[in-house]
């Protein structure tokens, strides 16, 4: 059976394909999720104008995360963490910590955009890239300091 997908499948195709699969698999599955559609002229229009409000939504979300990492670009932050007198963290921080402090300061960042070859684990300076969208990076400096 021919049906179009009305948004992205993962392994079959993406929004405004046309694909073939199983007729029970579109019945049982496709169908009632509302991931696709049986190909008629009014459907194929229906997520045409569905695939240009999303590549708008794209655009737009794209643009306003490349003027994020300009402000971002270069900033300079710190956190204060448990530590012995050798620097050692009693615990440790992760990307949700240092996200949370961007937060915390006015910048809205996840913590899946914070990119950490492994947790902070000692006082010190690092640079943490922030990859914010595809193609969209910054880098920003941590200084983790001992909390008194």
């Amino acid at each position: 059976m021919k049906v179009l997908l009305r948004k992205n499948v993962e392994k079959l195709g993406s929004m405004g394909d046309v694909v073939t699969v199983a007729d029970g698999h579109a019945r049982n599955f496709l169908f009632p999720k509302g991931l696709a559609a049986t190909v008629t002229p009014a459907n194929a229009r229906e997520v045409e104008i569905r695939k240009r409000k999303e590549a708008l939504k794209q655009k737009l979300a794209k643009e306003g995360l490349g003027k994020l990492a300009k402000e971002l670009s270069g900033f300079e932050f710190s956190i204060a963490a448990k530590a012995n007198e050798e620097g050692r963290l009693f615990g440790s921080i992760a990307p949700a910590n240092i996200a949370g402090e961007l937060t915390r300061r006015g910048y809205s960042v996840d913590e899946n955009s914070v990119c950490l070859e492994e947790h902070i684990k000692e006082c010190g300076t690092y640079d943490v890239t922030l990859d914010l969208y595809p193609g969209v990076k910054t880098q920003v400096k941590l200084f983790v300091v001992r909390e008194e």
